[in-house]
């Protein structure tokens, strides 16, 4: 069973490039959650269930349809404008 992260396919890939490639902005994206409240508490948030989410399908074998749904979703949550 690999631990290793999932593949990406090229769209998926594609989505994060510039990411990769660009330290600024993910220092850019650091440095605003170091001073941000609400974004960092969102992040908190998202890491937190991230991590719940993997324990648990690990434990209990989610079947991978199941998964697939579940992460799809949170993608799409996080291309939405947060809600003030």
């Amino acid at each position: 069973m690999s631990s290793g992260p999932k593949p990406l396919d090229c769209h998926q890939a594609a989505e994060h490039l510039y990411e990769l490639m660009d330290p600024e902005l993910e220092a850019a994206v650091r440095a605003h959650l170091d001073d941000c409240k609400h974004c960092f508490s969102v992040y908190e948030y998202e890491r937190a269930f991230k991590r719940f989410l993997e324990a648990r399908t690990r434990s209990r074998g989610a079947p991978e349809q199941l998964r697939r749904r579940i992460f799809e979703q949170l993608l799409l949550e996080q291309d939405s404008p947060p809600a003030e």
